[in-house]
Protein backbone atom coordinates (compact mmCIF):
# COMPACT_ATOMS: atom_id res chain seq x y z
CA UNK A 1 0.00 0.00 0.00
CA UNK A 2 1.06 3.05 -0.71
CA UNK A 3 0.77 6.11 2.14
CA UNK A 4 1.55 9.63 2.00
CA UNK A 5 4.58 11.12 3.62
CA UNK A 6 5.16 13.53 6.53
CA UNK A 7 6.03 16.74 6.84
CA UNK A 8 8.35 17.51 9.31
CA UNK A 9 9.80 21.21 10.28
CA UNK A 10 12.15 22.17 12.99
CA UNK A 11 13.57 24.67 15.33
CA UNK A 12 16.57 25.07 17.93
CA UNK A 13 15.48 25.30 21.22
CA UNK A 14 11.73 25.46 20.48
CA UNK A 15 9.35 24.19 17.99
CA UNK A 16 8.31 25.98 14.76
CA UNK A 17 4.95 25.81 12.85
CA UNK A 18 4.90 23.03 10.39
CA UNK A 19 6.03 23.39 6.36
CA UNK A 20 3.59 22.50 3.99
CA UNK A 21 4.98 20.55 1.76
CA UNK A 22 4.18 17.92 -1.36
CA UNK A 23 3.25 14.72 -0.43
CA UNK A 24 4.99 12.31 -1.43
CA UNK A 25 4.82 8.70 -2.14
CA UNK A 26 7.28 5.85 -1.69
CA UNK A 27 6.90 2.07 -2.04
CA UNK A 28 9.56 -0.94 -2.69
CA UNK A 29 7.28 -2.35 -5.35
CA UNK A 30 5.92 -1.15 -7.35
CA UNK A 31 8.32 1.71 -8.31
CA UNK A 32 6.61 5.06 -7.14
CA UNK A 33 4.77 7.43 -9.08
CA UNK A 34 7.47 10.16 -10.73
CA UNK A 35 10.11 7.24 -11.29
CA UNK A 36 11.48 6.06 -14.19
CA UNK A 37 11.07 2.37 -12.86
CA UNK A 38 7.56 1.54 -13.69
CA UNK A 39 7.78 -2.18 -12.81
CA UNK A 40 9.27 -4.05 -9.66
CA UNK A 41 12.77 -4.78 -9.62
CA UNK A 42 14.41 -7.16 -7.93
CA UNK A 43 17.62 -8.45 -9.27
CA UNK A 44 20.39 -6.60 -7.32
CA UNK A 45 22.63 -3.93 -7.99
CA UNK A 46 19.67 -2.46 -10.18
CA UNK A 47 17.80 0.83 -9.81
CA UNK A 48 14.52 -0.02 -7.92
CA UNK A 49 12.89 3.47 -8.04
CA UNK A 50 14.11 7.28 -8.36
CA UNK A 51 11.80 10.02 -6.91
CA UNK A 52 12.05 13.58 -6.97
CA UNK A 53 11.43 15.05 -3.74
CA UNK A 54 11.12 18.83 -2.36
CA UNK A 55 15.21 18.46 -0.97
CA UNK A 56 16.52 16.51 -4.06
CA UNK A 57 16.97 13.28 -6.08
CA UNK A 58 16.02 9.93 -4.16
CA UNK A 59 17.04 6.42 -5.73
CA UNK A 60 17.09 2.82 -4.23
CA UNK A 61 18.71 0.29 -5.36
CA UNK A 62 17.97 -3.51 -4.54
CA UNK A 63 20.59 -5.27 -2.91
CA UNK A 64 21.09 -9.49 -2.31
CA UNK A 65 20.81 -11.11 1.35
CA UNK A 66 23.95 -12.93 2.35
CA UNK A 67 27.75 -12.14 1.84
CA UNK A 68 28.36 -13.23 -1.93
CA UNK A 69 31.30 -11.10 -3.32
CA UNK A 70 29.80 -8.47 -6.23
CA UNK A 71 29.70 -9.45 -9.24
CA UNK A 72 31.82 -7.37 -12.25
CA UNK A 73 28.51 -6.59 -13.97
CA UNK A 74 27.66 -4.36 -11.26
CA UNK A 75 31.31 -3.09 -10.10
CA UNK A 76 31.47 -1.56 -13.67
CA UNK A 77 28.67 0.48 -12.94
CA UNK A 78 31.39 2.53 -10.63
CA UNK A 79 34.01 5.12 -11.07
CA UNK A 80 37.46 3.24 -11.03
CA UNK A 81 38.55 4.30 -7.44
CA UNK A 82 35.07 3.00 -6.20
CA UNK A 83 35.70 -0.53 -7.76
CA UNK A 84 39.00 -0.38 -5.94
CA UNK A 85 37.42 0.78 -2.63
CA UNK A 86 34.74 -1.97 -2.99
CA UNK A 87 37.20 -5.19 -4.13
CA UNK A 88 39.17 -3.79 -0.63
CA UNK A 89 35.85 -4.80 1.33
CA UNK A 90 34.65 -8.46 1.64
CA UNK A 91 30.89 -9.10 2.69
CA UNK A 92 27.84 -7.16 3.69
CA UNK A 93 30.01 -4.05 3.65
CA UNK A 94 31.61 -4.41 -0.17
CA UNK A 95 27.45 -4.84 -1.18
CA UNK A 96 26.61 -1.95 0.92
CA UNK A 97 29.19 0.19 -0.49
CA UNK A 98 28.49 -0.32 -4.44
CA UNK A 99 24.82 -0.63 -3.68
CA UNK A 100 25.09 3.03 -2.42
CA UNK A 101 27.89 4.54 -5.00
CA UNK A 102 25.30 2.73 -7.74
CA UNK A 103 22.01 4.88 -5.35
CA UNK A 104 24.02 8.14 -5.89
CA UNK A 105 24.73 7.44 -9.62
CA UNK A 106 21.35 7.03 -10.67
CA UNK A 107 20.24 9.94 -8.32
CA UNK A 108 22.47 12.32 -9.54
CA UNK A 109 22.00 11.35 -13.09
CA UNK A 110 18.66 11.61 -12.65
CA UNK A 111 18.95 14.97 -11.14
CA UNK A 112 20.94 16.18 -14.59
CA UNK A 113 24.23 15.57 -12.84
CA UNK A 114 27.03 14.73 -14.47
CA UNK A 115 29.29 12.89 -12.01
CA UNK A 116 31.27 10.38 -14.17
CA UNK A 117 34.12 11.64 -13.10
CA UNK A 118 33.49 12.10 -9.87
CA UNK A 119 34.42 9.06 -7.42
CA UNK A 120 32.29 9.68 -4.04
CA UNK A 121 34.79 8.72 -1.37
CA UNK A 122 34.54 9.67 2.29
CA UNK A 123 36.41 11.63 4.82
CA UNK A 124 37.95 10.62 7.79
CA UNK A 125 34.78 10.50 9.64
CA UNK A 126 32.63 8.74 6.98
CA UNK A 127 30.97 11.33 5.42
CA UNK A 128 30.68 10.68 1.38
CA UNK A 129 32.44 13.60 -0.13
CA UNK A 130 30.36 14.84 -2.69
CA UNK A 131 30.86 16.81 -6.16
CA UNK A 132 31.37 20.89 -6.00
CA UNK A 133 28.32 22.59 -5.42
CA UNK A 134 25.91 18.91 -4.11
CA UNK A 135 25.02 17.50 -1.14
CA UNK A 136 25.06 13.86 -1.27
CA UNK A 137 23.97 11.18 1.55
CA UNK A 138 23.50 7.24 1.75
CA UNK A 139 21.90 4.64 3.67
CA UNK A 140 21.21 1.08 3.49
CA UNK A 141 19.37 -1.76 5.18
CA UNK A 142 18.86 -5.12 3.57
CA UNK A 143 17.24 -5.10 0.33
CA UNK A 144 18.01 -1.36 -0.30
CA UNK A 145 20.45 0.81 -0.34
CA UNK A 146 19.19 4.81 -0.93
CA UNK A 147 21.43 8.03 -2.06
CA UNK A 148 19.85 11.25 -1.45
CA UNK A 149 21.45 14.07 -4.05
CA UNK A 150 20.65 17.87 -3.90
CA UNK A 151 22.13 21.54 -4.48
CA UNK A 152 24.68 22.15 -1.89
CA UNK A 153 23.45 25.79 -1.86
CA UNK A 154 19.94 24.73 -0.84
CA UNK A 155 21.30 23.02 2.42
CA UNK A 156 22.90 19.82 3.43
CA UNK A 157 20.93 16.59 3.49
CA UNK A 158 20.80 13.52 5.35
CA UNK A 159 18.73 10.16 4.83
CA UNK A 160 18.66 7.20 7.11
CA UNK A 161 16.84 4.08 5.88
CA UNK A 162 14.96 2.00 8.64
CA UNK A 163 12.80 -0.82 9.22
CA UNK A 164 12.21 -4.93 9.26
CA UNK A 165 10.01 -7.18 10.97
CA UNK A 166 12.36 -7.01 14.33
CA UNK A 167 10.94 -5.22 16.81
CA UNK A 168 13.52 -3.49 18.30
CA UNK A 169 11.59 -0.96 20.84
CA UNK A 170 14.32 -2.09 23.48
CA UNK A 171 16.26 1.12 22.62
CA UNK A 172 14.02 4.21 22.68
CA UNK A 173 15.65 4.57 26.34
CA UNK A 174 18.77 5.46 24.18
CA UNK A 175 16.84 7.23 21.19
CA UNK A 176 14.06 9.01 23.30
CA UNK A 177 14.79 12.14 25.46
CA UNK A 178 12.84 11.55 28.50
CA UNK A 179 9.68 13.56 27.29
CA UNK A 180 9.87 11.66 23.76
CA UNK A 181 9.88 7.77 26.11
CA UNK A 182 7.09 8.92 28.18
CA UNK A 183 4.89 9.08 24.97
CA UNK A 184 6.38 6.01 23.71
CA UNK A 185 5.63 4.24 26.79
CA UNK A 186 2.12 5.69 26.67
CA UNK A 187 1.41 3.80 23.25
CA UNK A 188 0.34 0.66 22.97
CA UNK A 189 2.72 -2.33 23.08
CA UNK A 190 1.88 -2.85 19.50
CA UNK A 191 2.91 0.73 18.58
CA UNK A 192 5.59 1.55 19.72
CA UNK A 193 8.44 0.05 17.56
CA UNK A 194 6.84 2.33 14.62
CA UNK A 195 6.95 5.43 16.91
CA UNK A 196 10.23 4.78 18.56
CA UNK A 197 11.75 3.69 14.62
CA UNK A 198 10.47 6.92 13.43
CA UNK A 199 12.64 8.93 16.01
CA UNK A 200 15.47 7.11 15.31
CA UNK A 201 15.22 7.59 10.79
CA UNK A 202 14.59 11.33 12.18
CA UNK A 203 17.49 11.63 14.43
CA UNK A 204 20.16 9.69 12.70
CA UNK A 205 19.25 11.86 9.42
CA UNK A 206 19.49 14.91 11.29
CA UNK A 207 23.28 13.86 12.20
CA UNK A 208 24.16 13.40 8.90
CA UNK A 209 22.57 16.68 7.96
CA UNK A 210 24.06 18.63 10.46
CA UNK A 211 27.71 17.14 12.00
CA UNK A 212 29.96 17.78 9.06
CA UNK A 213 28.89 21.04 9.16
CA UNK A 214 28.80 21.47 13.14
CA UNK A 215 32.29 19.62 13.24
CA UNK A 216 31.61 17.05 15.94
CA UNK A 217 29.52 14.36 17.51
CA UNK A 218 26.33 14.83 18.93
CA UNK A 219 24.01 12.12 20.24
CA UNK A 220 19.96 11.33 20.12
CA UNK A 221 19.63 13.54 23.05
CA UNK A 222 19.77 16.64 20.79
CA UNK A 223 16.67 16.20 19.30
CA UNK A 224 13.36 16.01 19.95
CA UNK A 225 10.42 14.71 17.55
CA UNK A 226 7.18 15.36 18.26
CA UNK A 227 3.84 14.57 16.65
CA UNK A 228 1.27 17.08 15.53
CA UNK A 229 -2.04 15.87 13.97
CA UNK A 230 -2.62 13.18 12.06
CA UNK A 231 0.98 12.71 10.50
CA UNK A 232 3.35 15.43 11.07
CA UNK A 233 6.28 15.60 13.01
CA UNK A 234 8.24 18.53 14.13
CA UNK A 235 11.95 18.14 15.33
CA UNK A 236 13.35 20.66 18.01
CA UNK A 237 17.11 20.52 18.22
CA UNK A 238 19.06 21.10 21.69
CA UNK A 239 22.57 21.84 20.69
CA UNK A 240 25.09 23.56 23.09
CA UNK A 241 24.47 27.20 23.71
CA UNK A 242 27.53 28.24 21.39
CA UNK A 243 26.79 25.97 18.26
CA UNK A 244 25.26 27.28 15.29
CA UNK A 245 21.36 27.11 15.11
CA UNK A 246 20.05 25.33 11.92
CA UNK A 247 16.91 25.22 10.32
CA UNK A 248 16.04 21.88 9.50
CA UNK A 249 13.25 20.35 7.02
CA UNK A 250 12.57 16.69 6.66
CA UNK A 251 10.21 14.09 5.39
CA UNK A 252 8.99 10.59 6.17
CA UNK A 253 8.20 8.00 3.72
CA UNK A 254 6.99 4.83 4.70
CA UNK A 255 7.98 1.93 1.99
CA UNK A 256 6.11 -1.64 1.81
CA UNK A 257 6.43 -3.79 4.42
CA UNK A 258 6.86 -1.57 7.60
CA UNK A 259 9.94 0.77 6.77
CA UNK A 260 10.33 3.85 6.65
CA UNK A 261 13.02 6.46 4.51
CA UNK A 262 13.81 10.04 6.57
CA UNK A 263 14.85 12.76 4.83
CA UNK A 264 16.65 15.48 5.78
CA UNK A 265 17.57 19.12 4.95
CA UNK A 266 19.76 21.52 7.23
CA UNK A 267 20.89 25.25 6.58
CA UNK A 268 22.27 27.53 9.05
CA UNK A 269 20.19 30.02 10.67
CA UNK A 270 21.76 33.74 10.33
CA UNK A 271 21.78 35.72 13.83
CA UNK A 272 18.36 37.54 12.77
CA UNK A 273 16.73 34.16 12.69
CA UNK A 274 16.90 33.89 8.40
CA UNK A 275 18.68 31.15 7.00
CA UNK A 276 22.40 31.23 5.39
CA UNK A 277 23.94 28.47 3.36
CA UNK A 278 25.25 25.34 4.94
CA UNK A 279 28.88 24.88 4.52
CA UNK A 280 28.56 21.05 4.76
CA UNK A 281 29.04 19.27 1.33
CA UNK A 282 27.73 15.66 2.81
CA UNK A 283 26.49 13.86 4.97
CA UNK A 284 27.92 11.13 6.83
CA UNK A 285 26.91 7.42 4.88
Amino acid sequence: MRTPGSSVTSTQEHPSEAAHGVPLFLAHHPAPPGSYADEPVTEPFRTAWVQTTRFGVLAGVTLPSGLAPVPDEALAGLHPRERQLARAERGRRQIELVGGRLAFRAAARAAGLDVAGHALVTDAAGAPIAPAGCSVSLSHKEPLAVALVGKRGEGSLGVDLEGGARDRSSIASRVCRPEELALVEALPQAERWPDVMVRFAVKEAVYKAIAPDLGRFFGFQAARVDRYGASGYAVTMFLEPADPRFDVEAEVLPLDGGSVVALVRARRASTDGSSTESHALASRG
